[in-house]
């Protein structure tokens, strides 16, 4: 099985430098423009899906649509479990209001950095959980049992799935298919529209992922710009 997971196109928050977390920003007319450019970069190597899911937050659903236009096939379902971390009180807070009302978030350790329940948010382990359940009913539904390698046998074609969702929630499900133990801290970075195609199969004994590529929009030709916080989603 192949999953691609990509970020969501640039949102009016994140253009506003606003933390957004599980606030419904729409995408902003360059966010719309960077998935059409994903699309038909997708399109002209002709990657297909046999299955498409989003979050339903509308930067990710409509970012997800335009993909699945762009390539001719139905819209895509969304998933719960794989909308944005709740950041609590810090959401639709700039970086000069966090700073202010909340100073600690912007001077603590790496380590803490997943888990807002300080904020009011979600929890390091809560959104583990989302994520793992995301993974496992994905596997449920599309694993292919013969793409396990056996000596002199052909190997078919693995199963290619889309998954459109937000940098934070991504960055986990990553991590927690291509590690073993599942570190809390890494560091890999989604811009707006950014993809990695993760390649699922069994290794010795365990189904496990390998990054096959992760690509930034502005590699493909895509016009991105800088978040005036890395932080914020």
């Amino acid at each position: 099985m192949d999953i691609l997971f990509v970020r969501h196109g640039e949102s009016e928050a994140n253009a506003q430098g606003i933390m957004q977390g599980t606030l419904d920003s729409p995408l902003s007319e360059r966010g719309r423009e960077q998935a059409k450019v994903l699309g038909a970069w997708l399109k002209a190597r002709d990657l297909q899906f046999e299955a498409a899911y989003c979050s339903p937050l509308s930067r990710a659903r409509e970012t997800a649509e335009l993909l699945c236009e762009s390539l001719g096939r139905e819209a895509p379902v969304p998933e719960p479990d794989i909308g944005e971390i709740c950041a609590g009180d810090l959401q639709g807070l700039d970086a000069s209001q966090i700073a202010e009302r909340f100073p600690s978030f912007m001077s603590r350790e790496i380590t803490t950095l997943g888990d807002f329940s300080e904020y009011g948010g979600e929890s390091y382990d809560a959104v583990q959980e989302r994520a793992r359940r995301f993974l496992a009913a994905l596997e449920k539904g599309h694993r292919n049992h013969a793409e396990t390698p056996v000596e002199r046998q052909e190997v078919p074609e693995p199963q290619r799935i889309l998954v459109v969702a937000h940098g934070g929630i991504i960055f986990q499900m990553v991590k927690q298919l291509i590690c073993l133990p599942v570190p809390q801290v890494a560091i890999l970075r989604y811009g707006n529209c950014s993809s990695s195609l993760v390649r699922m199969r069994d290794r010795r004994g365990v189904y496990m992922g390998e990054v096959r590529w992760h690509m930034p929009l502005d590699l493909i030709g895509g016009e991105t710009r800088d978040p005036s916080v890395r932080l914020f989603r």
